[in-house]
């Protein structure tokens, strides 16, 4: 199971956070949870296929969650989708498509199938499958919100081989039994029970997608144990009574339910425009709960690193070049590339340009610039306090 986060701005965008999309990939499969404007193309460069959504999970009405759903919906069906695509969310999601889709002349050639949770439903299991299924809970928002929990079902146990061997079975279909969980019954009468052969079920990974929320019992709920739970943190707490005000958590907030909830992993996002350093919030999230990490667009979360790893690879990687770090490393391509990028050559004097004298001072100039260029590398090299930092540094897995 792999989360990448898509958009962790909330309401407006930047020119570094795109609106509200989280993609889920599970064995081949993606799943989306909101759909912000620009999803579509934030999918794209994140290098995850389009045609591999299985189902959309729309959280609530505020236009930032939802805004890119019928320019995703217009692409697949540019790309000749054929397998049904289905779109979860409260009730009038249906509506809100179909209607889109009518007025742009948009004729799609897929099925959409659409699970309408009606407002006032507390709890509701919106889809259930074989192996997993999504639970979706009412949250603590200024107009009916969803928040999300994608579960895997336990997997049976692994079957003791040589055991088996050792008590006569030897049929694929005894195997495929006692793995089921049934009793067999060998061609002599011997009776082989499963859970002598078979071992304690696995129990499947879980991811909750919460956000537009205050505090309440649900996001606990969604959470309880969690391998990652993905959480708002709009504002900090020291501007709590705007978070109240608006329906929103703090990072505080989202630390609390990580901790009543005892998830193995937070990851905060859906942040204010207000904060130009998410560092803030995260700071403020593991005063109250370890480990939490900043959801950082287009970078994979993995349950599972050592096979996951290198399944999901981001095309594209954003710098904000106003800070010093990036203005840093522009230097220092600049200067490895001969210096031909955006630089002006200072002028020599006129009187050393034609005789001995001036070809030895400019000598010593060029020596004094390159030491100099050479003591600044060395200072940058060594002053980790203007490296960018990353929430993920020295983290492999949670």
């Amino acid at each position: 199971m792999i989360v990448v986060p898509l958009g962790v701005a909330s309401a407006t965008p930047t020119a570094l956070r795109h609106l509200p999309a989280v993609a889920l990939w599970r064995e081949g499969s993606v799943f989306l949870f909101d759909c912000g404007e620009n999803a579509q193309m934030r999918m794209l460069q994140a290098g995850i296929k389009r045609s591999k959504i299985e189902c959309i999970f729309i959280s609530h009405f505020d236009v930032d969650h939802y805004s890119g759903l019928i320019g995703l919906l217009s692409t697949l069906q540019l790309q000749r989708r054929e397998k049904p695509l289905r779109i979860a969310g409260p009730a009038g999601i249906q509506e809100y498509v179909e209607w889109n889709l009518k007025f742009s002349g948009v004729e799609l050639g897929f099925e959409i199938i659409f699970i309408e949770v009606e407002e006032g439903t507390d709890e509701a299991r919106v889809i259930d499958e074989d192996d997993y299924y999504v639970e979706a809970r009412a949250l603590k928002h200024r107009r009916y919100c969803l928040g999300y929990r994608f579960q895997e079902k336990d997997r049976p146990g692994k079957v003791n081989a040589e055991l088996a061997a050792e008590m006569g079975v030897t049929e694929d279909q005894h195997f495929k039994d006692l793995k089921s969980g049934k009793d067999v019954t060998l061609s002599d009468g011997t009776v082989v029970k499963s859970s002598d052969i078979v071992g304690h079920p696995r129990p499947g990974d879980s991811f909750a997608y919460v956000t537009d929320t205050e505090y309440c019992p649900n996001a606990v709920k969604l959470a309880l144990n969690t391998n990652i739970l993905y959480h708002e943190a709009t504002f900090s707490d020291t501007l709590a009574d705007k978070a109240s005000e608006t329906g929103h958590s703090s990072a505080k907030d989202a630390a609390r339910v990580a901790t009543e909830a005892q998830t193995k992993l937070l990851v905060i996002g859906h942040f204010s425009a207000r904060y130009t350093n998410a560092h803030v919030l995260l700071k403020e999230a593991r005063e109250g709960f370890y480990p939490a990490w900043l959801a950082n667009e287009l970078r994979p979360i993995f349950t599972d690193p050592t096979h996951e790893r290198g399944i999901v690879k981001a095309k594209v990687e954003l710098r904000d070049l106003s800070k010093e770090s990036d203005r840093k490393d522009n230097y220092r391509s600049d200067y490895h590339s001969g210096g031909k990028r955006n630089f002006r050559p200072r002028r020599s004097s006129g009187g050393y340009r034609s005789n001995n004298r001036g070809r030895s001072r400019g000598g010593y100039q060029n020596r004094h610039r390159s030491s100099d260029r050479n003591r600044d590398e060395n200072r940058w090299n060594n002053d980790s306090s203007n490296r960018s930092r990353s929430s993920y540094r020295d983290h492999d897995r949670f």
